[in-house]
């Protein structure tokens, strides 16, 4: 009897150490030794003129497979008859999970191609590649493998900013919206893939620099039918911060950087073809100009537009709008979610690019020099949510210590335009003032993030990037967290956010971070 006892206890000790191992292993920080304080450029570096360089990649998976959804459903549910058809004939169902809605959402399709898009600004002394993804979001570890990649082949770009525009129509890159809530969504093979193009459309980028002329610009706002803030207190972050690259010596247009918060989610949770949403027709309409039915309603600039997403938290979206497309004169309703809808969007946006480029009124930067300060944080894990996906195999991000995760911002200064990346889905209001302290909050305590960020920056033009190095989830002012009645507003229910949020302490640290990077 002793001995079978002996035996079950020592059976329990043995797993109990291979679990606490699995635990370790799986929670581990994939980059141990990684840390950034940049303060560029180093001191002795000589200047030259400028040079800019602009490329993209098409990061569009291949799709041999498709699949019959027999009950219309948008979800992959093989137990209740959806079959798949084998393209490839290799036996199995090649699938790419969806991002941004539920699970279970399997690509049927490719709608329009994504992309990789890419700037580099070089004065000589410091050289730097912004990268935007068309991808709900990569984590710090993913975005550290890139700069690893990019450190191998291109030595002389000093720094690299790696950013997703968000989109809800693409595929899974962070895990959450795979076969089940327990299943990771990614599929490795693609993540790898959109890293080398990542690279290869920054080495690009990179070879085609030329001398430049920077041209900034701001558009105050857009209509409300183009977007809306769903959850109190109404702050949006609509205005289009606008960078022009033009030749130095022909002046011929080479490209536009754009900075806008807006969820591309338009098409909503039913749409199985992947696409950018009402980024594409934002994106092809500058380049390539506005066409309905093959006819030019207004010519392109040319060159390649690059997007990078602003303040998105809280949540600001296209999708409920009722959008009214001018060249249709039509009017598309709240619940529609039609590609003819995201195309107006986009369109629209688009044509207010263009009138603002007829303008003469942009602020040209004379003899731009570069300045980086970029440094790594560990933001508090409060969510245990997250470190489970991590455990079970959903998410593949390090952690430290279980307690933490590594992120980091940026601070970037061309002349008098200012860039500012943050690691996640910022509320607006902590960006762009009107924090609130409303009735029913978890913590009764005044705002503490003020004042706002873009109040601390000094640029001429302030552009705000987010999801930028990191997707940590959604940030918001403490005095807005709001998980226990009474809640705020009169809501009858805690509203969306929290939930796929760091914890109440992300806002706070956030902004400390950011205001000691400023300073």
């Amino acid at each position: 009897m002793k001995k079978i006892i002996s035996v079950l206890v020592a059976f329990i000790v043995l797993i109990f150490v291979a679990l606490v191992v699995y635990v370790l292993h799986a929670t581990r920080d994939r980059h141990p030794r990684y840390a950034l304080d940049l303060n560029l450029p180093l001191e002795g570096q000589p200047r030259t003129p400028l040079q800019v360089g602009l490329a993209k990649a098409a990061i569009t998976p291949q799709l041999p497979d498709t699949w019959v959804d027999v009950d219309s459903n948008a979800a992959y549910e093989p137990d209740k008859g959806d079959t798949f058809v084998d393209g490839n004939n290799n036996g199995k169902f090649d699938v790419f999970w969806l991002a941004g809605f539920g699970n279970k959402r399997a690509a049927n399709g490719v709608h329009d191609d994504i992309w990789a898009r890419v700037i580099v600004w070089d004065d000589g002394a410091t050289c730097i590649a912004l990268a935007s993804l068309d991808a709900i979001g990569l984590f710090h570890d993913d975005v550290i493998t890139i700069r690893e990649m990019v450190r191998e082949n291109y030595p002389d770009i000093d720094h690299v900013f790696v950013t997703a525009t968000h989109c809800h129509e693409v595929p899974d890159l962070m895990g959450m919206w795979g076969e089940s809530e327990f299943k990771s969504g990614v599929n490795k093979a693609y993540l790898v893939y959109v890293q080398e193009q990542t690279v290869r459309a920054i080495g690009q980028a990179y070879v085609n620099r030329q001398p430049a002329i920077l041209k900034i610009a701001q558009i105050d706002s857009v209509e409300k039918d183009l977007i809306e803030d769903s959850r109190p207190p109404w702050v949006y972050d609509d205005g289009i911060r606008m960078m022009r690259i033009e030749h130095a010596q022909t002046g011929d247009h080479l490209g536009i950087l754009l900075n806008y918060g807006c969820h591309p989610e338009t098409l909503g949770s039913r749409n199985l073809l992947i696409t950018a949403d009402y980024l594409h027709y934002w994106l092809d309409g500058l380049e390539r100009g506005i066409y309905y039915d093959g006819e030019n309603k207004r010519a392109g600039l040319g060159g390649t537009a690059i997007y990078v997403q602003g303040a998105v938290g809280g949540l600001m979206t296209a999708m409920g709008c009722e959008t009214t497309d001018p060249w249709l004169d039509k009017t598309f309703g709240a619940r529609e979610r039609t590609f003819a809808k995201a195309r107006a969007q986009g369109y629209r946006l688009a044509d207010k690019v263009l009138d603002k480029m007829a303008e003469n009124n942009w602020h040209i930067i004379e003899q731009p020099q570069i300045t980086l300060r970029a440094k790594t944080f560990d933001f508090r894990l409060q969510n245990k949510i997250f470190l489970l996906g991590s455990i079970v195999g959903v998410f593949d991000r390090g952690f430290k210590r279980l307690k933490y995760i590594r992120s980091e911002v940026n601070l970037l200064t061309i002349g008098p335009a200012w860039f500012l990346t943050l690691p996640g889905e910022i509320n607006p209001e902590l960006l762009n003032g009107g924090i609130e302290a409303p009735v029913g909050r978890d913590y009764a305590i005044e705002p503490v993030e003020v004042p706002p960020i873009r109040q601390l920056m000094r640029g001429d033009i302030n552009f705000a990037i987010g999801l930028a190095n990191d997707e940590v989830g959604y940030i918001m002012p403490k005095t807005h967290w709001d998980v226990e009645p009474p809640f705020t507003y009169g809501a009858k229910e805690g509203m969306y956010g929290e939930v796929n949020s760091l914890g109440p302490e992300a806002g706070p640290e956030l902004y400390a971070q950011v205001k000691a990077l400023i300073e």
